[in-house]
């Protein structure tokens, strides 16, 4: 389903180029513009780029921390309270007895050749 979806947009996109020459020169061109002035706009405004990578840093920081205290909420919702500082005992491996991997019940044999 995805491949035909994206065969649609493409084809859509597609059909939406110009065909003529002089209009094909024109779009090229714009969108050439457009993606020199993305590229530049740093060099163009230093000021607005240096804000922007002070808000960044501090929006990661709060990422982090908001990152880490759902995964501390989740953890101690499911694994009950930490235990920061003391040693968890886990169980060992491999504890049951040739008794307990038996099966409950057998069926009965039926007499073969009747």
């Amino acid at each position: 389903m995805t491949l035909i979806r994206t065969a649609f947009w493409l084809s859509l996109v597609v059909l939406l180029l110009p065909a003529d020459a002089g209009q094909q020169e024109k779009l090229y061109k714009t969108a050439s513009t457009a993606a020199t002035h993305a590229a530049t706009f740093c060099d163009r405004n230093a000021g607005v780029c240096a804000k922007g990578t002070e808000y960044w840093g501090i929006f990661k920081q709060k990422l982090d921390f908001g990152a880490k205290l759902a995964v501390d909420l989740v953890s101690e919702r499911v694994f009950g309270p930490s235990r920061t500082g003391t040693a968890t005992a886990t169980p060992a491996s491999n504890t049951l007895t040739p008794n307990d991997v038996a099966p409950a019940w057998r069926a009965q044999r039926g007499r073969s050749g009747a």
